[in-house]
């Protein structure tokens, strides 16, 4: 070995890489510092070159080196000029190592006995001068088509052993050519076994269709490279994780891709134990936060009982996990509320919260809406429409009143959240699942399976966590804190109620639940005094109040408390902004106004 006073040693390549087979290989080894001027040539390279060290040590090379008539490959990383080296050395001859920055180039040239030589450049960063380490390995290679192929194979190996990482080259799916690395992350003995097997074998199933799609959309124009993770399968099974970084090339005339591997699985392990504990965390922080309130609040759920600090437990253990969720409950005990809590307390909060009310979806329409269609996909399809699963990716989608979907609608969505993967109408891939499921049902789910009415299997995908919500006739202690927060938080309300309405609330048997109260205490606001409707009244007919006309009073009168009735409960509804309030209506701003004045209505607090 021979250098200059740069003090750069070069590490010793292996003449001849363990395992390759086919003639001997020779290697040599430079560095060239930042000027260009060499500053380390060994043996290796005087073999290849003819050229002593003491000729090339201290200034540039000559651009006839290896007989090419350009610059070593080294020359053109150290200026950073890629363009440059893909324009003289050819598209296809060169590739970028994006997970160890090595640059790769390979061709041909003749020795200095006159033989033919099939070599490979292997060029990376060295130190930080700005120099750069040179390995140049070559071998005897013919003049033929498939020798020219052979030995460019047999030059990618020779590099691939000699990168800190797992290397792969793929061509139609299948496996060309990998590296000792790589065999034993996946737990191979030698490169021999995976030879010219699907890429496809090494990954979990539901990676296989998005590591196809990734690998024919690769953009060779993409600067900065790609990371993706997938989790793996080795000979025996075992899953793990790996990151790949995957560049496009041209390889024997045709796309290929090479890509590096490297095993994340202790980083992803660890990475999902600091996200489970910060998750807990989370979760306890709001816990300690709120404990104080939280014996009558959490968020925008009201109760003190016994059976509601139940619920308020179910719903941070059910935050803390991704499981299946159905909540149940008669109507108006605020299911959707509830879903809305677990959502915003879960890991999955910073994504979409999509409700879908599946007693209002035909079963014809079903693929349609949750899967949604391209355009052109039937008759009235314009244009491309997201269904309700794309629009809840990263986040939850709530199903309420699951139990009304039709025995058809339920084998697709099953088949949907069983696979992990949807097609949209007109689509010819499909979309993987990211999404978390919470149902909902005013009807007992378990006996609609024990009748036949509702699917085991998709009863079972989705009931791992029940949380039943109690109606408010059976929680009535919880009805005083329920007044204050919507009379004070919801509708603004300046005093209390006085004792004897409270107790008139209490005694009455709410059979619309915490629904049915807010709708109370809406009308006790416009009218000044309770009202109870029993159900199946008509909610547009006027209350029977001491403001209403009598049943003698002329009909003028009546339309005029009707109008007086609908203006107050909309005022009521946009907080007294009279702007929103006219929109609402479909009224100009000053007919509101002038109705206002003309009906008595107080204008409370306006936020023009």
């Amino acid at each position: 070995m021979v250098r200059a006073d740069s003090g750069h040693k070069l590490p010793q390549p292996n003449a001849r890489p363990s395992g390759l087979p086919g003639n001997a290989v020779l290697a040599g080894q430079l560095v060239m510092d930042a000027g260009g001027a060499i500053s380390a040539w060994d043996q290796g390279m005087e073999s290849l070159t003819g050229l002593r060290a003491a000729s090339v040590l201290g200034s540039p090379l000559p651009p006839s080196v290896l007989d090419r008539g350009h610059p070593l490959l080294a020359d053109y990383l150290r200026r950073d000029d890629e363009a440059g080296a893909r324009e003289v050395l050819g598209p296809e001859s060169l590739v970028l190592l994006a997970a160890t920055d090595h640059w790769v180039a390979h061709g041909r040239f003749d020795g200095p006995g006159g033989e033919t030589l099939a070599f490979t450049e292997l060029a990376c960063r060295h130190g930080e001068d700005g120099s750069v380490l040179e390995t140049v390995f070559a071998a005897p290679g013919g003049g033929s088509a498939e020798d020219s192929a052979y030995s460019a194979l047999n030059s990618l190996r020779i590099l691939a052993e000699h990168v800190p990482a797992g290397v792969a080259l793929i061509q139609d799916g299948l496996l060309i050519m990998v590296n000792q690395t790589f065999c034993t992350m996946f737990g191979y003995t030698h490169p021999s076994e995976l030879a010219d097997k699907p890429a496809s074998l090494l990954l979990a199933e539901g990676d296989r269709i998005r590591h196809k799609q990734i690998l024919q959309t690769l953009d060779k124009n993409q600067k900065d490279p790609v990371r993706f993770r997938w989790t793996g399968i080795d000979k025996n099974g075992r899953k793990f994780w790996f990151e790949g970084r995957p560049a496009p090339i041209d390889w024997v005339g045709r796309p290929a891709t090479l890509s590096t591997v490297m095993d994340i699985t202790e980083f992803k392990q660890r990475e999902e134990l600091i996200e489970k504990e910060s998750q807990e965390l989370r979760v306890e922080n709001l816990r300690l936060k709120t404990s104080i309130d939280y014996r009558v609040r959490l968020g925008n759920i009201i109760g003190r009982s016994r059976k509601m600090q139940e619920v308020f437990e179910a719903i941070l253990r059910a935050a803390s996990s991704d499981y299946g969720i159905v909540i149940y409950g008669e109507t108006g005990t605020g299911k959707e509320l509830v879903a809305k809590a677990v959502h915003e307390l879960s890991q999955r909060n910073e994504g979409p919260f999509v409700a879908v009310n599946c007693g209002a979806i035909p079963e014809e329409l079903f693929e349609a809406e949750f899967f949604g269609h391209r355009k052109g996909s039937f008759t009235g399809a314009h244009a491309d429409k997201p269904g309700f699963l794309d629009q809840a990716k990263g986040g939850t989608l709530f199903l309420d009143e699951v139990a009304e979907l039709s025995y058809t609608s339920q084998v697709k969505l099953l088949r949907a959240l069983g696979s992990g993967e949807y097609t949209a109408i007109g689509s010819p891939k499909s979309t993987q699942a990211d999404f978390r499921v919470i149902s909902a049902s005013n009807r007992d789910l378990e006996g609609m399976v024990r009748s036949g009415d509702f699917r085991q299997d998709l009863f079972y995908r989705i009931h791992v966590i029940p949380i039943p919500l109690p109606p408010l006739r059976e929680r009535k202690e919880d009805i005083p804190f329920l007044v204050e927060f919507f009379l004070e938080d919801k509708l603004g309300a300046a005093n209390k109620m006085a004792s004897y309405e409270m107790a008139k609330l209490l005694s009455y048997d709410w059979p619309g639940n915490v629904r049915e109260l807010r709708n109370t205490l809406e009308r006790y606001m416009a009218f000044g005094n309770l009202d109870f409707m029993p159900a199946g009244t008509d909610q547009a007919q006027v209350p029977n109040d001491s403001s209403q006309a009598s049943e003698e009073s002329d009909l003028r009168t009546v339309l005029m408390q009707a109008e007086k009735q609908i203006i107050v409960r909309s005022l009521i509804k946009y907080n007294w902004n009279r702007s929103h309030t006219a929109a609402a209506l479909g009224l100009p701003r000053k007919t509101l106004f002038r109705k206002m004045k003309k009906l008595g209505i107080a204008e409370g607090a306006d936020t023009d």
